[in-house]
C-alpha cells in the first residue's frame, strides 16, 4: 500500500512544523471583540440628533466625542469594531456645525441688508 499519498510533502513524510505565531500587537494596533464601545454610539446618536433635531447643541458634543473615541481606538484603549460608527458621528458633526456657522452668517448678512435698506427707504 502506498502512503505517500497520505502526506502533504509527498516526500519522507516528515511536514516542516507550521511557523510561530505572530507577536501580539504593542498598544498602537486596534483590537476588535466584536462589540461598539459606548461612546462610539453616542458619536453616532448625537450626530444623527443633530441633523433631525438638535443641530449645533448636539453636533458639537458628536465631534469631541467622535474624535476622542477614534484616538482611543487607534491607540488600542478602546474596541476597533466602533471606528465607523465613531467616524460616522464625528463628520456629521463636523458638517452640521460648519453648515450652522454658514447659516449664521447668512442670517446676519441679511439682517444687516435689511436694516440698510430699510434706513434707505426713510
Amino acid at each position: 500500500m502506498d502512503n505517500n499519498l497520505h502526506f502533504q510533502d509527498s516526500g519522507t513524510g516528515f511536514a516542516p512544523p507550521p511557523p510561530p505565531p505572530p507577536p501580539p500587537p504593542m498598544g498602537g494596533s486596534p483590537v476588535s471583540t466584536g462589540k461598539a464601545s459606548s461612546n462610539a454610539i453616542w458619536a453616532l446618536v448625537l450626530g444623527i440628533l443633530s441633523w433631525v433635531l438638535c443641530g449645533i447643541f448636539s453636533a458639537i458634543p458628536a465631534w469631541i466625542i467622535g474624535k476622542k473615541e477614534i484616538n482611543a481606538i487607534n491607540a488600542g484603549q478602546s474596541d476597533a469594531s466602533g471606528k465607523t460608527m465613531a467616524q460616522i458621528g464625528m463628520w456629521l458633526g463636523i458638517i452640521q456645525v460648519i453648515l450652522g456657522i454658514l447659516g449664521l452668517i447668512v442670517v446676519v448678512i441679511l439682517l444687516a441688508l435689511g436694516v440698510l435698506g430699510s434706513a434707505l427707504n426713510h
